[in-house]
């Protein structure tokens, strides 16, 4: 029986990560990618059905973390949080930024991928389709407060994808250029203070500590 030579693996994601990132998807070739990791294209057919594939498997880890916020995300219901619970979502935005700031640049590498070089992949609307999730997700939890009469502000249902929108720009464009760790703990601050939920959604004074 043959021994699957299990080294390949490494080199062959290492080197196709380099030429999507450098490249996209539609401009990265296989050949090249195949040369750099020092292995035969007949390797990689034997493990991937083609350049897709590859690119599927090199951005896995990442899409795998941004399912599972989602998953995890989707398993709390806002109708059995206290109304601190739901209160404490929306504020300490500083904070919260940090939070979003370490989830993504652990995930920084394949984030870079997806966001800049999947077009021509089935992953090209990837991160549009995540954030209406995420926006769905939130706007539950808003309108749980409104019906509690904790928030007081109209806000609808695309309002709130805008809102989430121009969130997930806020934490994904310090990846896209590439900051340096502090450079983005600065941003965080600044992001802090511009991006003011309690604000937004008219959180009553009352909650608010």
């Amino acid at each position: 029986m043959a021994i699957r030579d299990t080294s390949i693996d490494p080199r062959l994601l290492e080197s196709a990560a380099k030429h999507f990132r450098q490249n996209g998807f539609l401009g990265a070739q296989l050949s090249k990618i195949c040369k750099d990791a020092g292995v035969t294209t007949g390797a990689v057919y034997k493990r991937y059905k083609g350049k897709e594939e590859l690119f599927e498997a090199v951005v896995k880890n990442t899409v795998d973390s941004m399912n599972d916020i989602l998953e995890s995300a989707n398993m709390v219901k806002p109708s059995e949080l206290s109304d601190e619970e739901l209160v404490n979502a929306w504020v300490n935005t500083e904070e919260i930024t940090k939070v979003w700031y370490q989830r993504m640049l652990e995930m920084k590498d394949g984030l870079e991928l997806i966001l800049k070089c999947s077009d021509g992949t089935k992953f090209s609307h990837f991160h549009d389709e995540w954030l209406d999730k995420m926006s769905d997700i939130d706007y539950a939890y808003l309108k749980e407060m409104q019906d509690r009469g904790i928030a007081d502000k109209t806000v609808t249902k695309l309002e709130m994808h805008v809102m989430v929108s121009a969130m997930w720009q806020l934490y994904s464009e310090p990846i896209i250029h590439g900051m340096s760790d502090e450079e983005v703990e600065h941003h965080c601050r600044v992001a802090g203070r511009l991006f003011n939920w309690a604000a937004a959604i008219g959180i009553n004074k009352k909650y608010l500590k």
